[in-house]
């Protein structure tokens, strides 16, 4: 299960439009922040202090990144020149290294360093310093870069240039870059995000479109059509695909978004889970801020908010259906006019009786609702519960009872005081027949239920235990399994008040029920007792009638192996 923890601030931002990029340091938990202009600085992302600070009169045009190859720390500059420098150099004194062509950025792939000029060339870095006056790049298809795409898989160097409603690609190999295109189109509909995304052995250009859709197109076959935008992988709905999504990967199976919330109001960091295809975190903000990048450092998320660089920890598990469970949402876009989802449902009766339904309309028109919109049942039962007590509904609150598998121990309770106060044998019966978590309930029973009730309840149990009635849905043993469960958890949360007390009728009713579980006890031991003999019938072995049952615990047989 992934999991968004309560984000802080880094450092404060000159302008949030104005940040270049985040990078990692040499140092391990020590990003490098790449402010605007001519402002960089070192973070130490556990306690936000600042360890450096570099100043220059001449402009940033590209992140600074540490080159672990040389050692040193390395920057773009006015789009024409690069410099190197060491923690305590004065950048305003450095060497320049002069291109006769403009410097787009400068890409830091896996272990290899690339120069990415305007016009779409690619040049190992070192290479490029070394042979910058000999070196004219070539004229590439490319024309503008809006934003880059990069990542190293498979020793291999994936290159991603987007220019409008281009994607221009390519795997690096040395020497002048081939680009295959795409064309980002669809009828009517605009590109709001993109990324790279390794899946097994297999590099994904995902583009998110302003229907919610996500696109999963492989980068395997570099001739396919400028068309292929890949398959329909997924619907998201966290995020409002009216604005631009900024988009990361977190791992295989996770990827992070953040874009302005579905209400308008604000803005959403979610974590998606690609394995399921659902939402499993959330974090909103005040403060939306358009065309933003975010960042992965280890395991937090950096992003702008407001006038702050954010850092958003994240914890990724191994995924749990059943954390999973109602985060789906329907899909109320029309994907394609081939595509219908059909809730339509036919009831057959096959004693020929038609089942009428005494659910009050408003109530019925909720549960449709909370069920279409895929919400859990918990998270319905919470819904619906203070309507269906309010109205007096039994007949929908048994419906869910049966039904629905995952309502948390504290609506249990809740239902438990309902049903004494109205003195319905039934419903607590129901409630004592269902499993329950005891580390979960035992908080609620004590701070829930009064000391009158649980006499009450002990005294149901009592009762029914007494008149050996099974409950619906269980046999004997399981029904007397059930109120030992309960006179003991019952016991458990109330102890206290039951010691403190001294009362009369309590000591006389713990008496009773300790009677009943001596009797309980001891039918098991008989039955124990019996266990041999009804093990050497179910196998249809000879019992001599003399024997005692006591003896045929254990068996002796003589096999013949030869």
């Amino acid at each position: 299960m992934a999991k968004l923890g309560s984000f802080y601030s880094l450092c404060p931002l000159i302008d949030n439009k104005g940040i270049l990029d985040v990078s990692n340091d040499r140092e391990e938990g020590v990003v490098i922040v790449t402010l605007g202009k001519n402002i960089a600085s070192r973070y130490k992302v556990s306690n936000q202090k600042q360890i450096t600070c570099w100043r220059t009169k001449e402009k940033f045009s590209s992140p600074v990144l540490y080159d672990k190859q040389k050692n040193q720390y390395v920057a773009v500059f006015n789009q024409t020149h690069i410099k190197f420098w060491n923690l305590d150099d004065s950048l305003d004194k450095l060497k320049k290294y002069k291109f006769t062509k403009p410097i787009h950025t400068i890409l830091n792939v896996g272990k290899n360093y690339l120069i990415l000029f305007q016009n779409g060339y690619l040049h190992d870095l070192d290479d490029a310093i070394e042979n910058r006056k000999s070196l004219i790049p070539p004229s590439t298809d490319v024309t503008q870069i809006d934003h880059v795409l990069c990542e190293s898989m498979n020793e291999h160097i994936y290159i991603g240039l987007i220019t409008g409603n281009n994607f221009y690609w390519t795997i690096y190999t040395g020497g002048s870059p081939k680009y295959s295109k795409i064309e980002l189109s669809r009828d009517g509909l605009d590109v709001r995000g993109r990324m790279f995304h390794a899946m097994g052995n297999v590099l994904y250009l995902f583009t998110l479109w302003s229907d919610g859709s996500i696109f999963a197109k492989s980068l395997e076959n570099e001739n396919s059509s400028e068309n292929d935008l890949g398959e329909l992988y997924t619907i998201v709905d966290s995020v409002s695909s009216k604005h631009f999504v900024a988009m990361i990967s977190l791992d295989e199976n996770y990827i992070g978004l953040y874009g302005a919330n579905t209400n308008e109001e604000g803005a959403m960091l979610a974590i998606y889970n690609l394995q399921f295809k659902v939402t499993q975190s959330k974090q909103p903000f005040k403060l939306f801020t358009t065309n933003t990048k975010i960042w992965k450092q280890e395991n937090s998320i950096l992003l702008p908010v407001g006038q702050n660089l954010a850092v958003v920890p994240f914890h990724l598990e191994t995924e749990q259906l059943a954390a999973l469970v109602g985060s789906h949402k329907e899909l109320q876009n029309n994907l394609d006019a081939d595509i219908k989802i059909v809730h339509e449902l036919d009831i057959t009766s096959w004693d020929g009786k038609q089942l009428k339904s005494n659910l009050p309309a408003d109530l019925k028109t909720k549960l449709e609702q909370y069920m279409n919109q895929g919400l859990s049942e918990n998270i319905i039962f919470e819904e619906l519960l203070p309507e269906m007590i309010k109205q007096k509904d039994l007949d929908l609150l048994y419906l869910l009872l049966r039904n629905f598998s995952d309502i948390h121990e504290k609506y249990l309770v809740q239902i438990l005081n309902y049903a004494l106060e109205i003195k319905n044998s039934k419903l607590i019966n129901t409630i004592i027949a269902r499993s329950f978590s005891e580390v979960l309930i035992l908080p609620y029973l004590r701070s829930d239920l009064s000391t009158d009730k649980v006499l009450e309840l002990l005294e149901h149990i009592q009762s029914s235990w007494s008149k050996d009635i099974p409950l619906k849905g269980l046999n004997f043993v399981e029904t007397h399994t059930k109120f030992l469960e309960w006179s003991c958890v019952l016991i458990d949360a109330n102890y206290q008040k039951i010691v403190l007390s001294k009362d009369k009728v309590f000591l006389e009713m713990l008496s009773k029920i300790d009677e009943l579980v001596k009797n309980y006890l001891e039918s098991l031991n008989d039955l124990k007792a019996v266990e041999p003999l009804l093990s050497n019938f179910k196998k249809k072995k000879t019992v001599n009638r003399c024997t005692n049952v006591d003896n045929l615990r254990y068996s002796i047989e003589q096999i013949s192996l030869y």
